[in-house]
Formats: C-alpha cells, structure tokens, sequence
C-alpha cells in the first residue's frame, strides 16, 4: 500500500518463461494494458507481479528487472512512487475487494504520469472481487487509459467473469519442478527443503510459510491431534482452538497430505500417521476430494468463515 517500503526482487527462478514474455513485449513497444497472473497459492505469483510493476517504472531496466538504483527505483522502495499503487483487501476486513477499491484504481488511472512513463496497479486477489467492483474494473479494461498496465493476481481464475478475462493477457503459471523448488529454498537457507515441499504440494512459498509456522514438527502435531479426535480423547472444537492462528488454508493443505499419508500407509497394510480403520479406501478419497473443495474454498476471500471444527469433525466415525 502507498507509504509502505517495498522491496525491489526480480522474478523467481520457475518464473523466466513468463518474465521474459512480459520483457520481449516491453522492448517491442506492445506493452499489454492488463495481465492476468493466474496460478495456485505459493508459488510466487505476487512476486512476479511486483517485478513486472517494478520494471515499468525502472528508468534504468536491465533484462534482470529494475535496476534498483534509479530515481523511479527509489521511490518505489519508499512506498512513494506516484505512478504505482497496490489494491488487497483490507487486513482485518471481510477479505472482499469492494466498489471503493476499484473507484481508487479508476481514479488513478486516469491521473497523468508525474515522471512521464507508465502507471501500474496491482490488485490481488482478483477474485476477491465483488460484483460492483468487478463490474467497474471492466468499464476500465474495456476503455484502458493510455500509458497504464493492470497487473491482476488471481488464485481461481475461474471465478472471475469471463469478460475480466478476456479483457486481460493470460500468464499461466504452474508449479515450479521438483529440482527448482529445491534448489529455491535450500538458497532460502532451508536446510531440510523437501519433507517441507511435499507438504506444501510443491508450492516453494507456502513451503516457506510451514517452516515459518513450525513446519514437520506441525504436521505431526496435527496429525496427533487429528488422531485424538477420531479416537474421542479431543473433541473438534478443542482441536480447533488450537490451530485458529494457523488459519484454514494451511490446515486444509496439511490435512490433505494426512489424507494421502493414510491412504499410502493401508496400501500398504502398515499403520499411518494415525488410527482411521474406519476409514476405507473409498472413505479416504472421499476425504481428500472434500479436503480439496475446501482448501480452493479456504484461498477465497472468505476463508475466514471456514469452520476449522468441521474440517476435524470430517475425521470423526
């Protein structure tokens, strides 16, 4: 948000195809006015767009990104770059993008340069949208002032109307291989990278967010936890209590993973990480497809209203 310092990072390394996308377009003279960047969460979709903001207003760009070091650079990683703005959701809200967000963005789209060069807004997550929101970026996609590029950041590109869509260039971005997300997070100083990227579903940002919360020790924790629900010695609201701060996306994500390690563990006739033998093979799937609506449900921006209690009671006999 305006006032806020920002850090000036290039792309991730997973991300070189789209960056050099964005860059031959720069150089060619076809900057686009809007861009879609849409992916899962975790896998650095914001930092992208916060290097494709940062070269459009660099006045001294190399094919690594912005230099750093100019006047335009500067002001950016002040928080003050009158050219740049930043639209999320506010912190302690509903999680909804509403009408007076998008007003703010048309209004500063329609405002002059002050450093003659381009103006860059990013708003995410685009979904988040409500209808009279969506309703008026796409008055300002359909007539796209001169000189300004959208940077729009989406985790379900689907829920967004297909005539955002349409209206904005589409970089689809999917999860970085094995060996990069490894190498990634080995250079982020983590010294066990893979139990974390496995748990994270291959996502290296949210990897780092697990280890930031507490990472395998947590994923047993939760399965222990898990476990004295489904035996009666917790019961689901406790469990709840305790996993409030984690927030329902991240405890979706390591329930999944319990999921699958249970499905693995009675393949292979052995014990899991926790006594389900009322669950059967056909229980288990259900389980993990249920955990995976909501998980997507949880990315939305109403994750807060997701009852941790009723992901444990899905546990329960």
């Amino acid at each position: 948000m305006p006032g806020d310092e920002t850090t000036l990072s290039g792309p991730l390394p997973w991300q070189s195809a789209a960056w050099a996308r964005f860059t031959r377009a720069l150089d060619a003279g076809r900057s686009p006015h809007a861009v879609l960047l849409a992916g899962s969460a975790g896998i650095g979709k914001m930092r992208l767009a916060e290097a494709m903001a940062a070269r459009l207003l660099c006045e001294q760009p190399g094919a690594a990104g912005a230099c750093g070091a100019c006047r335009g650079c500067l002001l950016q990683q002040a928080g003050s770059h009158p050219d740049r703005l930043t639209v999320v959701p506010e912190a302690e809200g509903s999680g909804i993008l509403k009408i007076e967000a998008v007003r703010a963005l048309t209004e500063f789209s329609q405002r002059t340069s002050q450093f003659n060069g381009y103006r860059t807004a990013i708003l995410a997550p685009a979904e988040a949208l409500n209808r009279n929101a969506a309703n008026a970026l796409l008055k300002t996609l359909e007539e796209p002032p001169s000189g300004v590029v959208l940077i729009l950041v989406s985790h379900r590109p689907g829920r967004l109307p297909a005539t955002i869509r349409s209206r904005c260039q589409l970089y689809r971005l999917g999860i970085p291989n094995r060996t990069a997300g490894l190498e990634w997070l080995t250079t982020q100083g983590i010294t066990e990278p893979a139990p974390l990227l496995d748990l994270a579903g291959g996502a290296p940002l949210e990897a780092i967010a697990l280890a930031e919360s507490g990472g395998t020790a947590r994923y047993q924790q939760l399965a222990d936890h898990v476990s004295q629900v489904v035996k009666g010695d917790l019961s689901p609201v406790e469990a709840a209590g305790q996993w409030q701060e984690t927030g329902a996306r991240q405890v979706t994500a390591l329930m999944q993973h319990l999921a699958l390690d249970v499905a693995r563990a009675q393949a292979r006739g052995e014990r899991g990480r926790l006594s389900a033998h009322h669950l059967g093979a056909r229980d288990i799937h259900a389980l993990a497809l249920r955990l995976g609506d909501l998980r997507r449900a949880a990315e939305q921006s109403l994750s807060r209203e997701l009852s941790l209690e009723a992901l444990f009671l899905l546990w329960r006999p």
